[in-house]
């Protein structure tokens, strides 16, 4: 038999120290000879009174959350829809063009990405303005990416730039997953309380709406408002021709050829034409933003009528190259006459047609190309005069 030395329990600060092997010790020297299973016995209750003590102190110490918190709110990686998509649409570019190509323009109404690459000789000879309908430039057909790629090597820059389309292609709509998950719950639920909860969620989804409204009346106005009216299509053609010409010249390039396909062509031309002064154009020079017009011909379900010909035909100072790249067929003979007889009446002083063998193809990066070298040849033979600066100067 062994007896116990009870102290009296003092009124000291509770440590949360575990207990140090010199306490332990102590324990050892006050209990007296004990057999080692009633010493273990007596150093592992001491632990778990411990760690009892550990634990309720730390649940003490942290302050509870009150029942009915709101989760924090995440501040969202984009302040809008419009600057998540240019985001997205840059990155996606970068895998096309080097991050120095790409260029931003601002148009009224919008902002648009387009790609510059400059000139890979010692003197930049000009620029050729590419302008095509499908909205994203990664879409573009073969040709025109060869061009846009390897034009440079000759000492042409080349700038590209997105037109909407006459046809936009639009997704189908389909069913969100509250409606889905709310149709699946009118057919289990019975009719007394289906028409309780409908009139419940639709009530709610009207307070939420009114008070985001109430909350950023200016967002609410602006998307109702974008909702109803939208920029017809020439408008928007002619914003963004007219602020890639502004871009060119800021960069100090005033020798401008455009490649354009034959969905829009009219609208972009048009734009174009106006700004022409025809009284001190000469055939050797036009005194306007352009110098020379490659048609591409590129959409066979859109060709061009002979008013919209006689239109882009007016200027007949204006070098054309009128290019062919659809299956040559019976029906794009018929076109062929077509162009060739209004460029005829409209008295065009350097008019030349190109149709591609139906048998080539162009690889990208291509350098030795027919098309690319029928591209180079026009624009040394046609575009390498003296031009007019927006000074007015003659400049080689």
């Amino acid at each position: 038999m062994f007896h116990l030395k009870i102290s009296p329990i003092q009124n000291k600060p509770h440590s949360k120290e575990k207990p140090s092997l010199k306490a332990i010790e102590d324990i050892h020297n006050t209990l007296g000879p004990l057999t080692f299973m009633k010493k273990l016995l007596v150093l592992l209750g001491l632990a778990c009174l411990s760690s009892a003590v550990n634990a309720q102190d730390n649940s003490t110490d942290a302050p509870a959350a009150p029942p009915n918190a709101p989760a924090p709110v995440e501040k969202p990686v984009f302040s809008s829809t419009q600057e998540r998509d240019d985001t997205l649409l840059a990155n996606m570019l970068k895998a096309i063009a080097k991050a120095e190509e790409i260029q931003w323009l601002e148009p009224p109404n919008e902002k648009i990405l387009s790609l510059y690459k400059t000139g890979e000789t010692r003197k930049t000879k000009g620029v050729l303005l590419i302008l095509h309908a499908p909205e994203a430039p990664q879409l573009w057909p073969v040709n025109l990416e060869n061009v846009r790629r390897n034009l440079p090597l000759s000492g042409w820059a080349t700038l590209a730039v997105p037109l909407p389309a006459k046809y936009p292609q639009t997704a189908p709509e389909r069913d969100s997953a509250t409606q889905s998950s709310a149709a699946a719950t009118d057919t289990a639920t019975p009719p007394a309380e289906a028409s309780s909860s409908a009139e419940a969620s639709s009530s709610a989804e009207a307070s939420s709406s009114a008070s985001s409204q109430m909350e950023n009346p200016a967002s609410a106005s602006t998307s109702s408002a974008s909702s109803k009216s939208t920029t017809p299509r020439d408008q928007l053609i002619t914003g963004r021709v007219d602020a890639s010409v502004a871009l060119l010249n800021n960069l100090g390039q005033f020798n401008l050829v455009v490649m354009v396909d034959n969905s829009c062509a009219p609208d972009a031309l048009a734009a174009l034409y106006k700004k022409i002064n025809k009284p001190t154009t000469t055939k050797d020079t036009i005194d306007g933003p352009i110098q020379a017009l490659i048609l591409i011909n590129l959409q066979e379900n859109e060709p061009l009528t002979q008013n919209q010909l006689k239109e882009i035909f007016s200027v007949s100072e204006l070098p054309v190259m009128d290019v062919f790249l659809i299956p040559n067929n019976q029906t794009l003979k018929e076109q062929q006459r077509l162009h060739h007889a209004e460029a005829m009446r409209q008295n065009i002083k350097d008019y030349q047609q190109l149709v591609l063998p139906t048998a080539h193809f162009v690889v990208v990066n291509d350098t030795q190309s027919f098309w690319l070298g029928k591209v180079q040849g026009f624009l040394q033979r046609v575009a390498l005069g003296d031009e007019v600066d927006k000074k007015g100067k003659s400049t080689p």
